[in-house]
């Protein structure tokens, strides 16, 4: 019979061994609205336009803002890039009825043995002409 407190460094290092997947990507994409309400999906093809560092040239509604953000093993650290999280932006940005995004922010941290990217951007709804 183990001892309490070996019983309980046992348990840990199997939950750390068990339940952790070193290089797994921690993804999530949250919306948090400028005002509250339903915002509806926009319908297939969804077309988002992307304004890295420019506004559209014209009337816009700002509907909230997306983040992305992932945190992976340095060793897969190299997916870490605007080109691999914009897709899954744009298809947020359709879910809430967005024309485009804009003021994209890149955040990145890579401490010891993790790498943290981080995506914000603002999502907008063109006015009818």
């Amino acid at each position: 019979m183990l001892k309490p407190s070996a019983a309980i460094l046992l348990l840990c290092f199997s939950s750390v061994l068990f339940l952790s997947r070193p290089g797994q990507a921690r993804e999530k994409i949250t919306f948090t609205p400028k005002t509250p309400g339903q915002h509806l999906t926009k319908r297939d093809p969804c077309e988002i336009q992307v304004f890295q560092d420019s506004k559209p040239d014209r009337a816009y509604v700002d509907l909230g803002v997306i983040n992305y953000h992932d945190e992976r093993h340095r060793s897969k650290a190299g997916a870490l890039t605007l080109e691999v999280a914009l897709p899954q932006i744009k298809a947020s940005a359709c879910k809430v009825g967005a024309d485009a995004v804009m003021n994209i922010r890149i955040t990145e941290n890579r401490h010891l043995e993790f790498a943290m990217f981080n995506v914000r951007a603002m999502v907008v709804r063109f006015e009818a002409k």
